[in-house]
């Protein structure tokens, strides 16, 4: 946090305590792992104390991704032409946005804007998690508020429209960012779904077999139901 040196030490203990046994852990557990990390470093005094770090990191697993974070970095899912904002800031504009009290212009040129009420190596954190189903040619946008603070939702959707790839896409942005200031770091991920188009449409028959399973069931039901009353009435069994 803050550009300076102690954030750069802090930010890379996360990236190693997260990528020390991704495979397999609780990603949750790891970002705890990693706000302990920071803590124990940062516990000395010197330029080492109260050093922090943001963090927002993904797990993609055949069709479903999980996104963890704290702070203010973000995740976006760029879906069909149209991005979704995955997380919501650990920050005190966002408590005031989400109680309609400023709107997100307004958020953003806050005074404010960079007071956080959750970092890591700082305080009791309690790391937020979102877990969403991929489809095919979906996005994953991971990002530092050095981008966020420099393009509005609006922008960034704007130059994704614009990208062929992933890879042109966080180019875009980067140059972006930097030429509206870049006035922080900027990091930018972007990460396609491994989701193939036969996937999806597998899947798809599948939910439509299972729905048509149903509608048949209800419909046999129906079927015997009348069957059985025209018996009864046939054989005089109802007056």
């Amino acid at each position: 946090m803050g550009g300076h040196e102690r954030g750069q030490v802090a930010s890379a203990l996360v990236k190693e305590t997260l990528l020390a046994s991704a495979a397999g852990a609780d990603l949750t557990e790891r970002v705890l792992e990693a706000h302990r990390a920071v803590m124990r470093a940062g516990s000395g005094s010197g330029e080492s104390s109260n050093m922090g770090s943001t963090v927002v990191c993904a797990r993609l697993s055949d069709r479903a991704c999980e996104i963890v974070w704290v702070g203010d970095s973000r995740g976006y899912l760029w879906r069909r032409g149209r991005l979704s904002r995955l997380t919501r800031d650990h920050s005190y504009v966002e408590s005031l946005r989400q109680g309609d009290r400023i709107s997100e212009e307004q958020a953003r040129l806050h005074p404010e804007a960079n007071v956080l009420t959750q970092t890591l190596g700082m305080g009791n954190t309690i790391p937020s998690r979102v877990v969403l189903e991929l489809q095919a040619h979906d996005w994953i946008i991971l990002c530092s508020d050095g981008l966020t603070s420099e393009l509005n939702d609006a922008a960034i959707a704007e130059l994704l429209t614009k990208s062929p790839t992933p890879q042109a896409a966080s180019e875009r942005l980067l140059d972006a960012a930097l030429a509206h200031g870049g006035r922080d770091n900027v990091s930018i991920i972007v990460v396609p779904s491994r989701v193939s188009c036969t996937a999806a449409l597998a899947s798809g028959w599948r939910r439509l077999e299972r729905s048509a399973l149903v509608w048949l069931a209800a419909l046999a039901g129906a079927a015997l139901a009348v069957l059985v009353v025209y018996l009864a009435k046939h054989f005089g069994m109802l007056s």
